[in-house]
């Protein structure tokens, strides 16, 4: 059942490498999704306490447990951009991890739509459980696979596919 999953995510990202990829978008994207996140990056995460949250994406406990270890050594951030396969829109993803502990504090994901020559905001989507962490990750991972990412600029990219959000079996 992976190998099928990894087999038509590979193929539906591979359609998409005929497509060509606009520089400023991507730039509009980065910037657009940095400032977007940033907020939530930097703690301020008092907006989201009353948010009812649907269900296996994030818990607010788990932002507050973030909070209180902003700054410590051991959490790396990393943000990439994905182009969704039909190239419909593009999302900017900003993971927390801590490095010591194997656990993603959050992955907070802000989409935009490409219109002409600007990128308009879509949608946002933020994980903290495990069900969407491992969702986002197994697009994440086909994506890495993928010969798309090989259209990116290394700038808009995670230096490597970052580690499942779950032990390997």
């Amino acid at each position: 059942m992976r190998f099928i999953t990894f087999l038509i995510a590979t193929l539906t990202f591979s359609t998409l490498f005929s497509q060509e990829i606009n520089p400023k978008i991507l730039e509009e994207v980065y910037e657009k999704g940095m400032g977007f996140t940033t907020p939530l990056k930097n703690g301020k995460i008092e907006s989201l306490k009353k948010v009812n949250p649907p269900k296996d994406t994030w818990l607010f406990s788990k932002l507050e447990e973030y909070k209180q270890n902003i700054g410590s050594e051991n959490i790396i951030y990393g943000s990439i951009i994905m182009p969704n396969p039909e190239g419909t829109f593009y999302s900017y993803n900003l993971f927390a991890y801590d490095t010591n502990r194997e656990f993603y504090y959050f992955v907070a994901i802000a989409s935009y739509e490409p219109n002409g020559d600007s990128a308009k905001f879509s949608n946002s989507y933020l994980f903290t459980e495990k069900r969407g962490l491992k969702d986002w990750w197994k697009k994440t991972f086909s994506y890495y696979q993928s010969d798309i990412i090989k259209k990116i600029p290394k700038k808009y990219l995670f230096e490597t596919c970052p580690p499942p959000p779950f032990k390997p079996e």
